[in-house]
Parts: C-alpha cells; structure tokens; sequence
C-alpha cells in the first residue's frame, strides 16, 4: 500500500504539473505583436470593455484591473495559457480579491485546451472554480494509474493517516517542483480556496475526490 501511496502522490502532482505546463503552444507566434497589445485598463475603470480583445496579463496593474472587471465582459479569443505570465510579478503583493479575478481567467482561459491528457490513462475534462473551491476533473481509462483502481483511492482519500502520508510526498513535490506550478498553487492559497481533484472511471462512472482545503495550502507554503 505504501507504494501505491508514493504512486498516487506522484501521479496528483503531474496532474497539476501537466495543467500549468501548457504554456507554449503559441509563444513564438506572439512575440512580434507585443506593441500591439491591447491591456486590461489599469486605471481602474471597468466601463466599455466589451469589444476589447484581452492579449496579455502580465503586471500587477493588469491582475488588479481583472478583479474590478466582469470577464464577460472581455473577448478571451486570443488569450492562451503563455500569455498570463506571471514570471515578473511579485505575488506576495497579490490581494484575495485579485487572486480569485486571476483563477476566474485561469479558469476561463484553460478550459479552452481541455480536454488534455495527463498521463497514466487520465485525462483532463474540465477545470471549475467557484466561490470556495478551485476542482479539477479528470476521466480514468480503463486499466489507468498503473492498476489502481476508484475504490482504492476513495479509500485512500477517505482514511486519514493514509491521506495524511499521501499528502506529505505531495509536499515533497510542492518543494521541489516545477515554478509555474508552485506559482498557480500560490495564487489558490491567496484566494482562499479548497482544491479539489475528482476522478471518474469511465468503466463504471464511480468516482472519488480528493480535496486539499485552503488551510492544509497555507500550512503546505508556511513549512
């Protein structure tokens, strides 16, 4: 079973590092239209932003025009995951409220690459976030995760000292982990929010879901 553990923890971490690392599909064909790019309006105005194309999320003015502004409201067509790029911003600054605009975007603009494999006969079907959760779900094939099947995980989910070992190989993968990904779990933290991973197998529609609430992200980032 402790196997198995360390397998899980493993295949949950690249779950989410397949998700942040989708951002390269369109890198070199936008480099050249940064002089062309429209911003969010960074003086706080939220009026007439209908027919704006939204290109770039890149500063801290950007993310904090985000959370004054109804997304609805903007045409995403042209946003892909490489463009909210967070590389330069210092995140520390980063308020709740702006950090739930940003997941809302994340969100919104994600989805649009979905579905996407994730290894291990799972695939990516959707991303949600709502007002306390940010959940991923994910399909398993047949014979998926190398063997381990729905019921094992909901029992693994379901027990605490057995979740709880799981939870610390996935802090060891938080610590040593891929920067984009660490950087999008910082930003859920900021929000205040649970995470949520449900998995459905296709074979029998049984599920199980494993959710790493907002105060177990904070402890994980105050270690």
């Amino acid at each position: 079973m402790k196997k198995n553990l360390f397998m899980m923890a493993a295949v949950m971490f690249g779950i989410l590092l397949a998700f942040t690392s989708c951002k390269d599909s369109k890198k070199g064909s936008k480099a050249d239209d940064n002089d062309d790019t429209e911003q969010v309006e960074k003086d706080g105005k939220t009026a007439t932003m209908k027919d704006a194309a939204l290109k770039k999320v890149a500063s801290l003015e950007d993310i904090e025009a985000l959370s004054d502004l109804d997304l609805d409201d903007l045409d995403l067509s042209e946003l892909d995951m490489d463009d909210i790029d967070l590389d330069n911003i210092d995140l520390s600054e980063l308020t709740e409220s702006q950090a739930n605009a940003l997941l809302e975007l994340v969100m919104l603009v994600g989805s649009k690459e979905l579905p996407q494999e994730a290894g291990e006969g799972m695939t990516m079907t959707a991303i949600d976030v709502d007002d306390e959760d940010v959940s991923f779900l994910l399909e398993i094939a047949p014979g998926g995760m190398n063997g381990v099947d729905i019921e094992q995980l909901d029992m693994v989910f379901s027990n605490a000292d057995l979740r709880a070992m799981m939870m610390q190989e996935l802090v060891k993968g938080f610590e040593s982990g891929d920067e984009d990904m660490n950087t999008f779990f910082k930003v859920i933290t900021t929000a205040d929010k649970n995470l949520n991973i449900k998995f459905t197998d296709t074979e029998t529609d049984k599920t199980a879901v494993l959710t790493i609430t907002a105060d177990e992200l904070k402890q994980i980032y105050n270690q």
